[in-house]
């Protein structure tokens, strides 16, 4: 038999039952509509309904105050709270009355979660749109959300950051040959979540920038040494064999057919 003993009101229209379950006292904070629901207004005994709805709604409070200690870490998505609500109950409906309850006190706003993630990715990190997408996505921001904040990264600012990612690999001697650190540097921008459109545009214009930190003739002698043990140049299949390996490693022809001599 389960019997409610004593009804105290405590902060917050809530309510601290004590109920005894057999033997042993137990203790459960309710909210007010769960008191009028069931008229647990007085010492009486419980049915299994009335006292199974007491244990759920301790669980969703505990949970919730969970929830709450979660989001004050830090800036959550509404996905992420269920996600960590989800690993102490499969309790679909609870979770959702949980996040429901979030929601409608502000701590929980999709909207503003990503208008604040872009904004300070834009502000702070080298990164482009399909960056910031592709993580919104992977902390289950609805499409719908992303797009309509994502168009606001204008393509003047994305310009202005691959400038800055250029200037920052071509700070100092690159040692490859032109071609291989073009691919190198454009996939490293795609990497980073840039379109290609604005990729090829700025590599295009920095071109030069690019080039002087590039000295291909110095870089070739020592392949071309390596090249010498393996191959006769005096040989013109042997030394199509070893032009073939020196454009492979993207030397421009000019530059090789400077070097290979027999």
């Amino acid at each position: 038999m389960v019997f409610l003993e004593e009804i105290s009101k405590t902060k917050g229209n809530r309510y601290l039952l004590s109920v005894r379950n057999k033997k042993e006292l137990e203790t459960y904070l309710v909210y007010e509509n769960t008191i009028v629901k069931y008229c647990l207004l007085s010492p009486r005994e419980l049915s299994d309904e009335e006292y199974n709805v007491i244990k759920k709604d301790k669980t969703t409070d505990k949970l919730y105050e969970k929830a709450l200690k979660f989001i004050e870490y830090k800036m959550r998505t509404i996905s992420e709270v269920k996600k960590h609500i989800g690993k102490e109950v499969e309790d679909i409906e609870m979770i959702e009355k949980i996040v429901s309850k979030l929601k409608s006190k502000g701590y929980l706003n999709d909207d503003f979660y990503t208008k604040t993630y872009m904004n300070e990715k834009i502000d702070y990190d080298l990164v482009g749109p399909r960056y910031i997408r592709e993580k919104l996505i992977l902390k289950g921001i609805n499409y719908d959300i992303i797009d309509s904040n994502i168009i606001n990264y204008k393509e003047e600012s994305q310009f202005d950051k691959v400038f800055e990612l250029i200037k920052k690999e071509t700070k100092y001697k690159i040692k490859k040959p032109y071609k291989k650190a073009y691919m190198s540097l454009k996939q490293k921008l795609v990497n980073k979540g840039f379109s290609l459109g604005v990729i090829e545009s700025s590599l295009l214009s920095n071109i030069d920038l690019i080039k002087e930190c590039i000295d291909e003739d110095s870089l070739i002698l020592r392949e071309v040494d390596i090249l010498k043990k393996k191959y006769d140049f005096s040989d013109y299949q042997e030394k199509s064999k070893a032009t073939k390996s020196l454009l492979s490693k993207g030397y421009n022809y000019e530059t090789i057919k400077k070097h290979l001599k027999g």
